[in-house]
């Protein structure tokens, strides 16, 4: 998945809006670049994945975190 307007990789689901309920029948789910902040829609099963992928890197970036303090209190 890339932004229509820079070309960049780097997306993320935005909220939904009461104007999104039309794209959302459609099954579009709107996200938000994080490079150029601009706001698009993709199809509503991509937008799960990309929600999906961020909670697992959520998860384990809570966990190196996690681990990194337990370190430093037992040294």
């Amino acid at each position: 998945m890339q932004c229509t307007h820079c070309g960049a990789a780097n997306l993320r689901t935005s909220r939904l809006r009461l104007l999104d309920i039309p794209r959302f029948l459609l099954f579009q789910y709107p996200v938000r670049c994080r490079n150029c902040r601009e706001r698009d829609y993709i199809g509503f099963l991509l937008a799960l994945n990309l929600r999906q992928a961020a909670r697992v890197r959520r998860s384990e970036e809570r966990a190196k975190r996690d681990e990194q303090t337990s370190d430093k209190s037992h040294d």
